[in-house]
This record gives C-alpha cells, structure tokens and sequence, in this order.
C-alpha cells in the first residue's frame, strides 16, 4: 500500500463512530497550525473528493473562506458537493487545535 493510500484512509476512519451511541459527525476537521501537510494537500484533494480547503475562494480547487466551508457541510451548494456517504474534510492551514480550542 502507498504512504497515500494510507494517509487517505487513517483522514477518512477519524469520522469512524458507533451508529448505536453517537449520532455521524458533521464534518472532519484537520488543523495545521504550523502547515506541516500544506504541500501534499494539491495531491490528497485528487484522491479525496471530499477534502475542502480554508483559504481564498476557489470553488474549482475547493478551497474557500470559513462561510463557504460551512456551506460545504450543509450541502447546499452546486459548485461543492460532497460525495454521496462521504464526511466533508476541512483541512485548515495556519489554524491549530488550541486556536479551535480557544474560547475568547
């Protein structure tokens, strides 16, 4: 198995949830604060359909600000449909866990 095979399915099993106690997540997000994945991202957005990028808005490379990403989610656009049995995945580049964390 290639290293991005491997990588494709360790982003897709973090929406893994028990159907009899959890309800599906929303969406998986997928912060980088220090933009470690920034570089492989062009590649995994073509084995991943369901990969969306926080940045400016390009709805050809599903990259978009924080408004069109939660647009994604709720499915309600034409140009950014998330496959069908797919979680969306928001890779947020300069974003880290402690900035999502915080509460100010």
């Amino acid at each position: 198995m290639l290293v991005i095979e491997q990588l494709c399915e360790a982003v897709r099993a973090a929406a893994a949830y028990n159907s009899d106690t959890q309800v599906a997540p929303a969406c998986i997000l997928w912060p980088d604060g220090n933009r470690q994945w920034e570089a492989v991202v062009p590649r995994l957005c073509s084995e991943l359909p369901e990969l969306f990028v926080l940045g400016d808005y390009e709805p050809e490379a599903r990259t978009g600000p924080a408004i069109w990403l939660r647009c994604v989610i709720a499915n309600v656009l034409e140009d950014a449909k998330v496959p069908e049995g797919k979680t969306p995945i928001l890779y947020l580049p300069g974003a880290s866990r402690q900035d999502l964390r915080a509460v100010d």
